[in-house]
């Protein structure tokens, strides 16, 4: 099963267009930064640290939703549980496979990305810091935005509804859970910009002041991915197919 789900990402081009996506990004602000020659190292730095902060969750719930929604668009998802019928651990293994990818993924364009600013920087006699605590949280938005558009493919079984579902629910629905007294603070984007937010060091998002410590807005977020994965694996363990 496992060689099954690597094949695929190998041999398919979303994976691999999204990494291409996330590669451009990164390499853009550097190779701009070159014509541009800012005397600060915290031009270079920041140019690179918020494209990165913006596409990696964007590519992150594409491929999450590509994952399993894929197999329901293209009606293969027989032919997989064919090789696995364990359908609980069909799933796992998928899931398994996808976020040692992403993770993989993200990494390594981190690292590119950095040392393509750094070599810019250098150029002008400018030493780029390494925002690492502002790339960790970028990553672990970008992981949890993934894992909640692969629960929500298995719930839609859509790869499409997935997409929109997962954008619909950090930009639309969360804001609104967020206007309701008391009940707000623990919704999804709030408690994982929370996270992010103590993970990176910076303000808290919005300037809004909050007094939850990072172990219970990580707690909420796990409550969160519990919900979304929990009702997936519930519905693609009893559903037909």
């Amino acid at each position: 099963m496992s060689r099954a789900e690597l094949f695929k990402i190998r041999t398919h081009r979303t994976p691999w267009v999204c990494a291409g996506l996330l590669l451009v990004g990164v390499l853009a602000s550097p190779a701009v930064l070159l014509f541009y020659t800012p005397s600060s190292s915290s031009a270079y730095a920041d140019a690179f640290t918020r494209t990165y902060s913006v596409l990696a969750p964007l590519i992150a719930i594409v491929f999450g939703a590509w994952l399993l929604g894929t197999e329901y668009r293209q009606g293969t998802v027989k032919r997989m549980l064919a090789t696995e019928s364990r359908r609980g651990r069909a799933l796992a293994t998928k899931a398994g496979v996808g976020l040692a990818w992403l993770s993989a993924v993200l990494t390594s364009t981190a690292l590119i990305g950095w040392s393509a600013s750094r070599a810019v920087g250098s150029l002008n006699d400018v030493t780029i810091p390494w925002n690492g605590r502002e790339l960790l949280a970028a990553g672990i938005f970008a992981l949890v935005s993934a894992a909640v558009a692969f629960g929500a493919s298995a719930i839609t079984r859509s790869d499409s509804f997935a997409m929109v579902g997962t954008v619909g629910l950090i930009l639309v629905l969360d804001p609104l859970l967020s206007l309701i007294p008391k009940v707000g603070q623990y919704s999804f984007g709030s408690t994982l910009s929370i996270v992010t937010d103590r993970v990176s060091g910076s303000t808290p998002s919005f300037g809004e002041a909050t007094t939850m410590g990072l172990g219970t807005a990580t707690l909420a977020v796990g409550v969160w991915l519990v919900l979304v994965l929990g009702a997936g694996a519930r519905l693609f363990s009893t559903r037909d197919v």
